[in-house]
């Protein structure tokens, strides 16, 4: 089968490997999208020996069932599903507490991470465990972002955000879009960006939020957003200095929920939490209850695709949208792969 995998120059490369066969207990998936995530990103150029060369990245997968193996029971060839990006231990503290989409040893499982193969191949082998059923009335383009928009919910869930409320998204990338569907699925409408790039500003603006560009808000500060200071705000960038901003921007007893993960230590202002008693909360992974809210949100119209989604390419175009979306002045938001495109 035809994959796209890290290459000894840390491009991607397409490459023709053996089929994985079919185990007992375990289901084979044709991939239909899989989703670049920032994790894949930072991976092709990465010296983390995780992702050695070879490594097939991509966790964000929708596809079709092609077998089933012996002893799986309530799967058949044809259905159409999505993934779960990974099998939890069952050993670990978190686990056993109740809270496995924190699995302490969750990257050996993940797919795409380095050990287990990634979608971004033809084909997938993995236990029907991950496999969540998507409705026939959502195209694979639609419910090829479920597992990032399960990650949104998850922050969204985190935030405590209601109607009402004023919130501020730092980063309109990928997951500050789904977390502003996510917000307004929920019945969140008064949603504020800040972001540099003025292409993505101008994608947030055309589905309907307001945009504003970082040096407006670094000079003005928070009467730059246009709106109350926001009581939650969610920082998707990732950037050193967003948690400070958040701190500097958010209102008393505003609630900042961090995605973003920093390259190195972030500096914010510790009078400014004690003195507006902020509640700073960080937000990983998802459930698989919120894969199944995404889907849902997805199939009732309540969250569209089509706003997030800029691009579908097939594998041999992948090393081109990874120099795409690495571009901080490009005008990508959200690509998906498609391993069967020609096929």
């Amino acid at each position: 089968m035809k994959v796209a995998r890290i290459s000894s120059d840390r491009t991607i490369e397409v490459a023709d490997i053996d089929e994985p066969p079919v185990t007992p207990d375990m289901v084979k998936v044709r991939v239909e999208r899989c989703g670049i995530c920032g994790t894949d990103l930072v991976a092709r150029t990465s010296p983390n020996p995780r992702w050695a060369v070879g490594s097939i990245l991509g966790h964000e997968i929708v596809g079709t069932v092609a077998e089933v193996g012996e002893g799986v029971s309530g799967w058949a060839a044809g259905d159409r599903v999505a993934l779960y990006h990974g099998s939890p231990c069952g050993r670990c503290e978190m686990c056993l507490s109740g809270r496995d989409y924190l699995c302490l040893d969750h990257l050996d499982s993940a797919l795409g991470h380095g050990v287990a193969q990634g979608g971004y191949a033809e084909h997938i082998v993995v236990s029907p465990a991950l496999l969540h059923r998507i409705p026939d009335e959502l195209s694979f383009d639609q419910a090829g972002i479920t597992e990032p928009l399960a990650i949104a919910f998850h922050g969204v869930n985190k935030s405590t955000a209601s109607p009402g409320d004023t919130v501020c998204i730092l980063g309109a990338g990928p997951i500050g879009a789904m977390t502003a569907a996510a917000l307004k699925a929920r019945g969140i409408g008064e949603i504020v960006f800040v972001d540099p790039n003025p292409a993505r500003r101008a994608l947030m603006e055309k589905s309907g939020y307001r945009a504003v560009d970082l040096a407006a808000v670094k000079d003005g500060g928070a009467a730059a957003l246009g709106t109350r200071r926001p009581t939650a705000i969610f920082e998707c960038t990732g950037h050193v200095e967003a948690a400070g901003l958040a701190v500097e921007l958010i209102a008393y007893n505003g609630r900042i929920v961090l995605q973003g993960v920093p390259k190195a230590p972030v500096l914010l202002s510790q009078y400014s939490v004690v003195q507006k008693e902020v509640e700073i909360v960080g937000s990983a992974s998802c459930t698989q209850e919120e894969m199944e809210e995404a889907i849902g949100h997805l199939a009732a119209g309540r969250v569209r695709a089509e706003d997030i989604v800029t691009a579908i390419v097939p594998l041999e175009e992948a090393d081109a949208i990874f120099d795409a979306l690495l571009d901080p002045a490009g005008n990508q938001l959200k690509v998906l792969i498609a391993p069967n495109l020609a096929n």
